[in-house]
């Protein structure tokens, strides 16, 4: 990207910490911006105003911001400012394929506290943007509007990257990186279930996820690593053979694009999405959800066949790079803001 199509932008990020991918989106968003010449400016809000956004409207922008890009659950509190508003959304709570994954408490919050601040969002954006096909076609089927832009999500790949000289499926049992919070939708239980139906054929690596919880009432083959820092998340994908992601239903996915970017295959569900990012049968395996024979039997594929895991590995990282890339994700939030600028323009002329 040049550096003149970037000049004269300040963008305003104000951000609800939530400590889920968002909070990794908005990180990752504002540094690679700053990277490509883009002025940004992020204000982080404690979680508390999850449940009451709306008094977020008291905030004031940068002096010098000309565009806000902020989550769908907010948005609609800094439309007051009067900038052209650029709102994301990761993943649509409100989607019916969702409600199997929340509790009753969970539904009725979604409906009662979230709903209506999604949609004040919708309402003010100019630009509705989303990280998949999956989650811009729930939007386009709940009458959405405007319809959301798909731009695909990426990582650091001189961060996340393969270990110099690595060997693939080195390990005896077969080790598998499980990366998530301890919820049902992000297939938390399956890693129990895996592991106790092939036994000693594999050993599961976990982290606590975002919000530090692990697994419980884990079997002797799974072991739990708790809250990683950075360095230590990129050791833990370096040192597996395969990636677990079990989850039922992703807005995204970052664990699959990680472990692909350090050059590793993926075995999962085929949910959301997830089959964006994994070519099944090439970066490694997907299986319809819930199907954890069939699972299973794909990671004692990998285990039986080093050869195969290598080559997996060596196109999922191929992949990521080409076509998750920092480049196409900055160039298209770049665009994204001109046009929300000029569509501003419009309506006051």
């Amino acid at each position: 990207m040049s550096q003149v199509a970037c000049d004269g932008l300040h963008v305003w990020m104000p951000t609800i910490r939530g400590s889920s991918g968002g909070d990794v989106f908005v990180d990752r968003l504002a540094s690679g911006l700053r990277s490509y010449g883009v002025q940004v400016t992020v204000d982080w809000f404690d979680a508390k105003f999850e449940f009451s956004p709306g008094r977020l409207g008291r905030s004031k922008p940068p002096a010098s911001a000309n565009v806000v890009h902020a989550n769908a659950l907010s948005a609609f509190a800094f439309a007051n400012h009067g900038l052209p508003m650029v709102v994301t959304e990761h993943h649509y709570v409100l989607d019916p394929a969702y409600r199997p994954y929340t509790t009753f408490l969970q539904f009725l919050y979604h409906r009662l506290v979230i709903g209506p601040s999604l949609n004040k969002s919708f309402h003010v954006a100019d630009i509705l943007t989303t990280h998949s096909q999956f989650t811009a076609r729930a939007l386009l089927n709940a009458n959405i509007r405007p319809q959301a832009r798909v731009i695909p999500l990426w990582a650091d790949y001189d961060v996340f990257s393969p270990m110099p000289g690595q060997r693939m499926a080195s390990h005896e049992p077969l080790q598998l990186f499980f990366v998530g919070n301890r919820s049902h939708r992000k297939g938390a239980d399956v890693v129990n279930r895996i592991a106790r139906l092939l036994g000693p054929a594999v050993e599961i690596v976990c982290t606590g996820g975002l919000r530090g919880a692990a697994p419980g009432d884990a079997p002797e083959n799974v072991r739990s690593l708790g809250r990683l820092s950075l360095e230590d998340l990129i050791r833990a994908y370096r040192r597996c053979d395969a990636a677990l992601v079990p989850s039922r239903y992703e807005g995204f996915g970052y664990a699959a694009l990680e472990a692909m970017a350090c050059g590793k295959p993926v075995v999962g569900f085929s949910c959301g999405s997830v089959e964006e990012i994994v070519d099944s049968g090439r970066t490694g395996f997907l299986r319809q959800v819930d199907d954890v024979e069939g699972l299973a039997e794909d990671i004692l594929a990998l285990g039986a066949d080093p050869v195969l895991c290598a080559q997996m590995g060596e196109a999922s990282r191929a992949r990521a790079v080409s076509a998750f890339s920092l480049d196409s994700g900055i160039t298209s939030y770049v665009t994204a803001y001109r046009d929300a600028i000029a569509l501003k323009k419009d309506r006051r002329i």
